[in-house]
């Protein structure tokens, strides 16, 4: 990296740092409160916990469902 700096014009080495310090300071955002940084809303936290019980649930229950209702319905009960 350095031989590639050395081999640069020094107006455009100095122009590249710029534009790095820039985006740099841009991409830096302060987090204010715990929780910011994800995409949903935890405000509610009782909310939040039937959201990700159900998300979480239902997906895991699903094939025992599927299972149970192919069990019965080979044995005539269906």
């Amino acid at each position: 990296m350095a031989l590639f700096a050395r081999s640069m014009p020094s107006g455009l080495l100095a122009a590249s740092r710029e534009l790095t310090k820039a985006i740099v300071r841009q991409s830096h955002e302060q987090v204010v409160y715990k929780g910011q940084n994800i995409p949903f809303n935890v405000a509610n936290y009782r909310a939040f916990a039937v959201k990700m019980t159900l998300f979480l649930a239902v997906p895991f229950a699903v094939p025992f469902i599927i299972v149970r209702y192919q069990l019965k319905k080979s044995s005539g009960q269906y």
